[in-house]
Order: C-alpha cells, then structure tokens, then sequence
C-alpha cells in the first residue's frame, strides 16, 4: 500500500550562506503549518533579508525583487505550494519554501 509523506523544503541563499532543510509530515495539515510559519519568520527583519523589504498587498514593492507564490486552493485540497523569493540583480540571494508530495511504499 502506497502511503505520502508531505516533504517542506526550505532553501535560502544570501551572499555569504546558504542552506536547504528537509522536514519530513506524516500529515497534510502539519506540513501546511510548518509552510506558513516559516514564511511568516522569513518576514520578520531579525531573520532574514525578506523582512528587510517593504511590502504592499502582500507583494514587495522593489522591482528587482521576484515573488512567485502558489498556495492550496481549498482546505480539503493537498496541493503542492510553493513560496519563491529571488533578488533578479543579485540571483544568489533568493529563499524558496515549499510543500512537495511524495508516494512511498
């Protein structure tokens, strides 16, 4: 029997760092929790760069900066989401978290 398991990935860069977490759900809902908390702390300055910009309607209002964001549809849909942050003048600074879905046996 196939069973899933709900991978967060969250990768971010700056000039002088980088790293990649894997947290591993055994449930949608987790996963989404974990997603949303951990965009919510990127937004705060004392965490990272993110929180450094000014934001309107939920956008950053610098050109150079690139939001690309996908969340669930529904609160019974298990989608895969994703939350891409890049610097477009500078490609090494970007923060990308998402919720992937993986069929394991």
């Amino acid at each position: 029997m196939m069973e899933k398991v709900y991978i967060v990935k969250f990768d971010w860069s700056t000039d002088d760092c980088n790293a990649v977490e894997l947290l591993v759900y055994g449930t949608y809902d987790r996963a989404y929790e974990k997603f949303k908390e951990l965009i919510a702390n990127e937004k705060k300055p004392e965490n990272s760069w993110v929180g450094d910009l000014a934001w309107k309607n939920g956008m950053p209002e610098d050109e150079r900066i690139e939001l690309d964001f996908l969340d669930r549809r529904s609160d019974a849909d298990e989608t895969e989401c994703y939350w891409l942050i890049t610097d477009t003048w500078n490609f090494g600074v970007h923060t990308y978290i998402s919720i992937e879905i993986k069929e394991v046996l």
